[in-house]
C-alpha cells in the first residue's frame, strides 16, 4: 500500500497494489525512476532549466508589464488633455497643448524607431526599413529642440501626474479586490496598496494549492474506487463458489434425503393400506360366512349347469331350425322366440358368473 500511494504521488501513473504484487521488478524500476523523474514526467534537470526559464520570463514580462502600464496611461492621459473644454484658462490650456504636442511627437518617434529598427545581420550589419535609421528620425524630429528644452518641466509635470493617476487606479483596484477594508475605518495608505501584488499572488498560491489537493482527492477517489471495485468483485466471486460449492451441494443433498423420507414414508402408507384391507376382509368374512358363501356358491354352480344344458338344447334346436330353412312364417317365429330365449339363457348364465366369481 504505501509502495503504491508513493509511485502514485511521484509519478503519472495509475497503479494497485495488485500491480505490485504482480509485478514487483516492474515496481523496482519506477521506484528508481521515481528518483530521476518529477510528478509531471520531466527529468528533474530538465525541471530546473524549466523553472529558471519560467523566472526569467517572469522578470522580462514583469519589465514589459510596468513600461506598458505607463505607456498606456501616457496615452491616455494625452487623450484626456485633447478632449479638454475650449472654455478653460488660456495660459493653463496652451501649456497642456504644447505638452501634448510633444509628448505624443516623442512617442510616435519611438514607435517609428521600433517599426524601422528590423535587427542585425549575421556579420552585425543593422536592418532599416527603406534604408531609414533612429538617426535620421531623430534629425527630422520637429520637436528635438523643444523636447530638449522642455525635458525637464516634462518630467515635472507628468512623472507626478502618472504616479497620481496610477495611485488612484490601484486604490480602486486595491478597493474592489478588497471591499471590506474601507468597512474597517482605516484610510488606505500606499503600504497597503504595494502589498496588493503579493496578496493577488498569495491568493493566487492558495487557489493552485487548492486545485492541486482537489486534483490528488480524485486521483486518490478514483483509485480507491477501482480498489473497492476489485474487492468488491473478489467477494462476489468467493459468495458465488460458496453458494455453489456449499449451498447447492446441501440443498441437493437435502432434496435427496427429503425425497426418500417421502418415499418411505409413501411405502408405509401403502403397508398401512394393506393391513387394514387384511383386517377388513378379516372381518367381513368369518367362518360361518364363508360357510354361506359356499353354499351360495354350490347353487349358483348347480344353476349354471342346468342353464348351460338347457342352452346347448336349445342351440342344437336352432341349428335344426336353421338346417330346415326359413320357408315357413311359424318357424321363423319359432326360430326369433328360441333366439330371444337364448340371448336371455346368456345372459343369466353371465350373471351367475360373476356370483360366483366374487364368491
Amino acid at each position: 500500500m504505501e509502495l503504491t500511494e508513493k509511485l502514485a504521488d511521484s509519478l503519472p501513473i495509475a497503479i494497485t497494489d495488485e500491480d505490485v504484487e504482480k509485478n514487483p521488478e516492474f515496481c523496482k524500476l519506477l521506484d528508481s525512476l521515481a528518483y530521476r523523474l518529477t510528478s509531471n514526467g520531466m527529468t528533474r534537470s530538465l525541471d530546473e532549466e524549466l523553472n529558471a526559464a519560467n523566472e526569467e520570463l517572469k522578470k522580462q514580462k514583469f519589465a514589459f508589464l510596468q513600461q506598458r502600464t505607463v505607456l498606456d496611461e501616457l496615452k491616455e492621459y494625452l487623450t484626456e488633455c485633447e478632449s479638454l473644454p475650449k472654455n478653460g484658462s488660456t495660459s493653463i490650456k496652451n501649456n497642456q497643448l504644447q505638452l501634448c504636442k510633444i509628448v505624443s511627437e516623442s512617442l510616435m518617434l519611438a514607435e517609428l524607431n521600433d517599426y524601422v529598427n528590423l535587427g542585425t545581420t549575421k556579420d552585425g550589419t543593422k536592418l532599416a526599413l527603406l534604408g531609414v535609421s533612429c538617426e535620421h528620425l531623430s534629425q527630422l524630429n520637429p520637436c528635438k529642440r523643444s523636447v530638449q528644452q522642455y525635458l525637464s518641466s516634462v518630467q515635472q509635470v507628468l512623472i507626478p501626474e502618472i504616479e497620481t493617476r496610477l495611485r488612484k487606479k490601484c486604490e480602486n483596484l486595491a478597493e474592489y479586490y478588497n471591499p471590506n477594508s474601507q468597512d474597517d475605518g482605516e484610510p488606505m495608505t500606499f503600504a497597503n496598496i504595494t502589498e496588493l501584488p503579493e496578496l493577488i499572488e498569495r491568493d493566487k498560491r492558495r487557489v493552485d494549492d487548492e486545485k492541486a489537493n482537489l486534483t490528488k482527492v480524485a486521483v486518490l477517489r478514483r483509485r480507491k474506487f477501482w480498489q473497492y471495485y476489485q474487492e468488491i468483485q473478489k467477494c462476489i466471486e468467493i459468495l458465488d463458489e460458496i453458494i455453489r460449492k456449499y449451498r447447492l451441494k446441501y440443498q441437493a443433498d437435502h432434496d435427496t434425503i427429503t425425497c426418500n423420507w417421502f418415499a418411505a414414508k409413501c411405502d408405509a402408507m401403502c403397508n398401512k393400506l394393506s393391513v387394514l384391507a387384511n383386517h377388513l376382509l378379516k372381518d367381513s368374512y368369518t367362518n360361518e360366512t364363508v360357510s354361506a358363501l359356499n353354499q351360495i356358491k354350490h347353487h349358483l354352480v348347480t344353476a349354471q349347469a342346468e342353464v348351460e344344458n338347457e342352452l346347448t338344447t336349445i342351440s342344437e334346436s336352432l341349428r335344426s331350425y336353421e338346417a330346415i330353412g326359413m320357408g315357413f312364417d311359424k318357424i321363423v317365429l319359432q326360430y326369433a322366440e328360441i333366439a330371444k330365449s337364448i340371448d336371455e339363457k346368456r345372459w343369466a348364465l353371465s350373471q351367475i358368473n360373476e356370483s360366483s366369481n366374487r364368491t
